[in-house]
């Protein structure tokens, strides 16, 4: 035990440095996957992931800097932590954090241990100032920016010095938690939760009521969150919904359609009249969009490949593609994006696209029309996508389409409205 430093202090940063470092290894093993739930129940560990994830550039730069660049998985997770706590979080001291992470090295090598002891103690002895300021006059534009290098040299390549600036400091910040009032709820069960603050309107969809929820506790423990009466949802989701503009009795489909939120749009605005068929190629992710829907009359869900639809989803007066992206409109909640974003897997994921809208667009009948929406910023899989299908496909028009980008209130997004000629 660090002289002076209470045990509980030194044993609750051994606990969040073990939890961190295995949320961590679950990330790099499965590229792209979901900052693991169960982090959010303890909110300290979650700080520091997401502080890991949002600072990896900086801090792989220091580590790099200071070895031979040849640094062990779990050593770097180890060190990732410290100075993730020693840098950017005010909840340890030094003497803690160093210890804490040479004791946990200890038990794997002891000569490892060694070398995060001097790294550490050479790193945050200066202070935190002293090391944030080498960083800025020192590092690579990308690591001051604190974005991988492909994702760096994608945005740079179409935005100005200060705008690439200006969308990596946003990125930097906590996504606000907004949920929406749903339509049809009744007058006892949507009462107003206790912690929720009204959000003025957002043009693409001005009767969409928004709460920003300053306390989640009280808010989830209302009878009101109870009953379903609200529902989580970034303003920037309804945007494909609002272009589509769903009408009562409609044949409508939303063929990626999982985790369900857009589909819980589109099932309120056919007011119980019409279908809605709900598609996707993952039954567990499906059952997620079932439960979502609150058994909604007008609701089938089908597991399908967008790419390989029933005979049953034709005719259809409205389809929703809220295709794959790669989720560059969504970094301030998926930080680990700016590293696992390529120029190779963007152009995967726009031939992935692309096939998805030529096999869907058959499925719609004459004078109907389809929305096509991502939560990406790039050009290559939003409006240059679109274009590429009005080219391949005649009798289509595109009538309307949207770039969101990331703001203080909202996540990135794009829409484009396509419309089958009669």
């Amino acid at each position: 035990m660090t002289m002076g430093i209470p045990p509980k202090a030194e044993r609750r940063a051994a606990q969040v440095l073990r939890g961190v470092e295995a949320a961590l290894g679950r990330l790099l093993a499965r590229a792209g996957a979901e900052v693991p739930a169960e982090t959010a129940g303890d909110p300290t560990m979650h700080q520091v992931l997401m502080t890991v994830l949002r600072r990896r550039a900086t801090l792989d730069w220091l580590i790099d800097r200071h070895s031979d660049g040849r640094t062990r998985p779990r050593t770097r997770r180890v060190l990732w932590w410290a100075l993730a706590e020693g840098l950017y979080l005010d909840g340890l001291p030094v003497p803690v954090i160093v210890d804490t992470a040479v004791e946990d090295i200890k038990a794997i090598s002891r000569g490892e241990a060694s070398f995060v002891n001097a790294l550490l103690r050479r790193l945050l002895s200066p202070g935190r100032e002293a090391v944030l300021a080498a960083v800025r006059e020192q590092s690579p534009p990308w690591v001051q920016l604190d974005l991988g290098r492909p994702l760096y040299d994608a945005w740079s390549a179409r935005l100005s010095p200060s705008g690439l600036a200006a969308l990596a400091g946003l990125l930097q910040s906590p996504a606000p938690l907004v949920v929406r009032r749903r339509q049809g709820a009744t007058t006892e069960a949507a009462a107003t939760p206790a912690g929720l603050e009204a959000l003025p309107a957002v043009d693409w969809a001005p009767s969409a009521e928004l709460y920003r929820c300053l306390d989640p506790g009280a808010c989830f423990a209302s009878p009101a969150w109870q009953a379903q009466a609200f529902y989580v949802q970034d303003p920037s989701t309804l945007l494909a919904p609002a272009l589509l503009a769903v009408r009562p009795g409609e044949r409508v489909a939303d063929l990626c359609s999982a985790p369900g939120g857009k589909a819980v749009v589109l099932s309120e605005a056919l007011g119980g009249s019409g279908v809605l068929f709900c598609v996707d190629r993952s039954g567990v992710r499906l059952a997620r969009v079932r439960e979502n829907l609150l058994a909604a009359a007008t609701a089938r869900t089908l597991v399908a490949d967008a790419c390989d639809l029933p005979p049953e989803v034709a005719a259809l007066d409205a389809i929703l593609l809220d295709v794959p992206c790669s989720n560059t409109g969504v970094v301030r909640r998926r930080p680990d994006v700016r590293w696992h974003f390529t120029a190779a897997g963007r152009d995967e994921l726009a031939a992935t696209q692309a096939a998805i809208l030529a096999a869907a667009a058959p499925r719609l009948r004459p004078g109907g029309r389809m929305v096509y929406s991502t939560c990406s910023l790039e050009p290559q899989e939003n409006h240059d996508q679109v274009a590429a299908f009005l080219r391949a496909t005649p009798g289509f028009v595109l009538e309307d389409e949207r770039q969101l980008d990331p703001d203080a209130g909202h996540d990135g997004a794009y829409a484009a409205r396509l419309v089958r000629r009669r």
